[in-house]
């Protein structure tokens, strides 16, 4: 508790020793917080922790768990190939949640586990927002450019999903950073922390871009955040990278 205070006090120091900007430093952290907060996404996973999907469908959604009589003895994650199969559709995939299952595949009657209707106890609003987080953390949809499926998979490969969430768009904890969070690929700051293509390709060989590095405040933040943005270096190559671009702006320009 001690630790956490000091910390806290050396931040706002930092601040405060910058004059006027602090309260604007403050105010701008105190708007990203909200901003990142309320997306469908993550909106979406709060409604699925409410609703017990996780029982069933694994943590975050992403880990089947058995499932005595069914077809393939499991109840899917939303990640894995027969989820796939079963939604060819975005209709496909509401209807599951509204209704339990399609009009055009009747549950299974050897499954001993099966999926509950949720459509009476959802809003509107909720409906559109659980959707958004499972479709998210399936990757439904088609990638619009071999480049940006290039990237998807580099993405996977890299574990960048286990920190910034599904397609990027999560809102994962880091204590000690500036917001507090490691951030998302759509959330408001990452137009600042990223300004350009030079500076994302620094972040992902260095784990920093040299702006922040060379900033006392934002230098300080991370050097305490508890999760520090690994340097990949060499591991990524030229081509890799220009794809993790081409992905991190199709997730921007593509909200779920």
């Amino acid at each position: 508790m001690r630790a956490g205070r000091r910390i806290l006090t050396i931040a706002l120091a930092a601040l405060l020793a910058l004059g006027s900007s602090a309260l604007a430093y403050l105010g701008l952290r105190a708007r990203w917080q909200r901003e990142a907060g309320d997306t469908a996404v993550v909106r979406g996973k709060k409604i699925a922790d409410s609703m017990g999907c996780f029982a069933c469908h694994g943590p975050g959604g992403g880990q089947p768990i058995a499932n005595p009589g069914a077809e393939g003895g499991e109840v899917p994650g939303w990640t894995g190939g027969t989820w796939r199969m079963w939604n060819r559709s975005p209709q496909d995939l509401r209807a599951w949640i509204a209704d339990g299952h399609p009009r055009d595949r009747k549950p299974d009657p050897d499954a001993l586990l099966r999926m509950p209707p949720y459509g009476a106890r959802l809003s509107a609003r909720q409906m559109d927002d659980l959707v958004a987080y499972v479709a998210a953390v399936s990757q439904f949809g088609e990638d619009p450019s071999e480049q940006v499926a290039a990237g998807k998979d580099a993405a996977w490969r890299l574990g960048c999903f286990g920190c910034h969430g599904p397609e990027g768009r999560g809102l994962l904890p880091n204590p000690g950073s500036f917001t507090g969070y490691v951030p998302a690929w759509d959330g408001p700051d990452y137009a600042e922390l990223v300004r350009d293509r030079e500076e994302f390709g620094q972040w992902v060989r260095k784990g920093v871009c040299d702006r922040l590095a060379r900033n006392p405040v934002a230098r300080g933040f991370l050097q305490r955040q508890a999760i520090p943005m690994p340097a990949f270096g060499s591991r990524v190559s030229d081509q890799e990278l220009d794809a993790l671009h081409a992905y991190v702006q199709w997730v921007r320009a593509t909200p779920r």
